[in-house]
């Protein structure tokens, strides 16, 4: 086939940045626009509530289905800064909501990689119909609100804050999915294996939706392999015997913890 018939030049390149390659290719970022690329969303913002309790910064990871079918992650870390960042210029919260990076987010020991790509928040934004970020930092609570990946309105003052943390809730866009029902069972079980995986991890879901019957809520451990094998006891039958060995052991060779649990 000749050029001629079939021309192919720069004029036939698009280039999209930011929110809109998000939206434009949502499967490349989050794996699909099915209930799994759905739950992709929670996953990267929740892994970096998580990563708040594993710096040392926070204790504990809230996370909400609501009744008008959001998502609410809250940690009570000391709260995103909303001072400008020497990279964008921007604040810190909307580099964190809006920015987007090549490469994988910084990680280490104390890091929890949850997010497919290491693109995080900025994907789910992207991907909300809108998203409401909520800072309680220095005693002042302030809120910024989004849509579909765009910064509607500046951190505006709500109010004095008696403690700290961060709030992040967004409602997937149903425009862009093919159902906006989350799994209370696959969102569970994922929290729980953080759990067990990150032992200083206090990370709870609860479920508001209106539905028959009371709420559901679950609550991750914060004893790690220990509670590990004490599941695993509960999915096999009566334990052989009641008590759990466990231990854990700092090595230099592996730059982390080694931990055991066995009975």
């Amino acid at each position: 086939m000749s050029d001629a018939a079939n021309p192919y030049d720069t004029g036939h390149s698009q280039v999209l940045e930011g929110w809109e390659a998000v939206r434009k290719r949502p499967g490349m970022y989050i794996g699909s626009t099915s209930q799994r690329g759905l739950h992709q969303m929670v996953f990267d913002i929740v892994g970096r509530a998580v990563n708040e309790v594993l710096a040392g910064r926070a204790s504990t990871v809230d996370v909400t289905l609501t009744p008008d079918g959001g998502v609410r992650v809250a940690d009570d870390g000391p709260g995103v800064p909303l001072e400008a960042t020497k990279d964008t210029g921007g604040p810190t919260l909307e580099t964190l909501l809006t920015h987007m990076h090549p490469g994988a987010e910084p990680g280490g020991r104390h890091a929890v990689a949850t997010s497919l790509f290491g693109v995080g928040p900025r994907v789910t934004n992207a991907l909300s119909s809108r998203l409401t970020a909520e800072v309680r930092r220095k005693g002042v609570h302030r809120v910024q609100k989004y849509a579909r990946g765009i910064t509607l309105t500046p951190p505006t003052s709500a109010g004095p804050a008696t403690r700290s943390g961060t709030t992040i809730t967004f409602w997937p866009d149903t425009d862009i999915f093919e159902t906006a029902e989350f799994s209370f069972a696959v969102l569970a079980e994922r929290l729980q294996e953080l759990a067990f995986l990150n032992r200083r991890l206090d990370i709870s879901l609860t479920d508001e939706r209106p539905r028959p019957g009371p709420g559901r809520h679950g609550t991750g451990s914060r004893t790690g392999a220990r509670d590990f094998v004490a599941f695993l006891d509960t999915q096999a039958g009566a334990p052989v015997h009641p008590d759990i060995i466990g231990f854990q052991q700092e090595d230099p060779r592996i730059a982390g913890t080694l931990e055991v649990a066995l009975r």
